[in-house]
């Protein structure tokens, strides 16, 4: 049997002898407390179009001599309506090859957690067998920390459904672990951990096993004494404290990303301060002006009038403005944000606090939407967040389609009839224009906001 894969960070663990034996005293009083449940097992219905797992129980007779098998503990909550999750304790086996996970009870006990098995397509399920030592495969690797398993695929590459369905989730899943915890991942993509390296290697010690190529012939047998299957989701784009371990908030994150990526400004600025101008014989001192970052879509839902726009964020008092972001420590020296929705709002992770987010909204009745995706996080995570929501003048559809068009009199049976035809019309056909009479109040409104 190998050991279990050394840290990525190559810490060295010190222990004597009397250490030793009085971490298995109190190990022994811990797993013998009659306090301890004998077993706890929480199944309900499972929902469409979100992953489940499948728990079958067998009777076993043989015990292995070599390992202590305590009295499991099994938790799968299926019935939140954004995640599928099982929280496991005691001898647990996971084998990626067979998407396998065995929890293993004594010989003397036994019995059966009934459930049931949904497959959301393209995502690989497990299948989670209650079973006798006798009936397990034996452990090939033994992990000392608690693993938590997930898939790797799903709408994983999109900027948003990366932070929404994979980064924020694992984040309240494994957070407050302070790295010790090992990550399995079936579907794991390389680049996509590349990509991300700095937030996963923050949220663990270890390098992430990838479950589908994990060992030759049967694969190897991973063992651990906890293990989370899945990860936990709220909100979009958010945490909800209340359920997250320690209470982790969308400002721990933040804050967690400031630490990952070393970003210097945790708060926007205030423009009511003052600053001493650098080069002057007698040094004058002026309000600080802010710095606004627009963010410019290459594809549709592009702003037409872009210079326009430009031109009218100075005359508010705007010092500076950006067209394009790609790294974390460019949005965090803004103060304020200007998108029509899209992924390219997810940058407001790497936002200061009391930063202003303007999210503009395309027609079509999207403003719900916007409101979930983009609407509440900036409020969670201690920014400031104004909606503005275009006319049928300001879209480009109006180019497209008569104004006595279902398109613009009542989009709602097009949403009825089909999301794809929503994202076809409204996500894919059409830009904006800005009416900047109606847009200034809203960016004098952002300037206030920053005092």
């Amino acid at each position: 049997m190998k050991p279990a894969a050394r840290s990525k960070k190559g810490r060295g663990v010190f222990c004597n002898l009397p250490l030793l034996l009085l971490i298995g005293a109190i190990q022994f009083l811990v797993i013998y407390s009659p306090a301890i449940d004998r077993y706890m097992v929480m199944i309900t219905k499972g929902k469409p179009g979100f992953p489940s797992l499948l728990l079958d129980g067998r009777r076993g007779f043989k015990l292995m001599e070599e390992e202590f098998i305590p009295e499991p503990r099994v938790a799968c909550d299926f019935a939140d309506p954004r995640s599928d999750v099982c929280e496991l304790e005691g001898a647990i086996r996971i084998r990626g090859s067979t998407s396998e996970v065995f929890v293993v009870v004594p010989s003397t006990g036994g019995g059966a957690a009934n459930g049931e098995s949904r497959v959301m397509r393209g995502i690989t399920s497990l299948s989670v067998r209650v079973v006798a030592a006798g009936d397990a495969p034996p452990c090939t690797v033994r992990h000392e920390v608690p693993a938590v398993v997930y898939s790797n695929s799903g709408y994983c590459g999109s900027y948003y459904h990366d932070f929404n369905d994979n980064i924020i989730p694992l984040f309240i899943t494994s957070r407050h672990l302070a790295g010790e915890v090992q990550l399995l991942v079936s579907q794991k993509q390389r680049w996509w951990f590349d990509k991300y390296r700095e937030i996963v290697d923050g949220l663990t010690n270890y390098d992430a096993v990838d479950l589908d190529a994990d060992g030759d012939g049967d694969g190897e047998v991973r063992c651990f004494r906890r293990a989370t299957l899945g990860l936990r989701s709220h909100k979009d784009l958010s945490i909800d404290p209340r359920r997250a371990p320690r209470n982790l908030s969308m400002v721990d994150f933040k804050r967690f990303l400031m630490w990952r990526y070393a970003l210097p400004r945790e708060h926007a600025i205030r423009t009511e301060e003052e600053e001493e101008e650098d080069g002057a014989a007698a040094p004058e001192r002026r309000k600080k002006k802010p710095r606004m970052l627009i963010i410019a879509r290459r594809s549709r839902r592009r702003f037409v009038n872009l210079a326009e726009i430009v031109a009218l964020a100075e005359e508010v008092g705007v010092r500076e403005q950006a067209r394009m972001a790609e790294a974390s420590a460019l949005v965090n020296s803004f103060d304020a944000m200007v998108a029509v929705h899209g992924s390219g709002l997810t940058n407001l992770v790497f936002l200061p606090m009391n930063a202003v987010v303007v999210q503009v909204v395309p027609l079509g009745r999207m403003e719900g939407l916007a409101m979930d995706e983009y609407g509440v996080p900036p409020r969670d995570m201690n920014m400031r967040y104004l909606q503005y929501n275009i006319t049928a003048e300001e879209s480009t559809l109006s180019e497209a389609y008569p104004r006595t068009h279902p398109v613009f009199l009542d989009p709602m049976p097009i949403h009825k009839q089909s999301w794809s035809l929503v994202k076809d019309i409204y996500l894919g056909q059409q830009d904006v224009r800005l009416n900047l009479r109606r847009f200034g109040p809203v960016l004098e409104k952002a300037m206030r906001l920053l005092r």
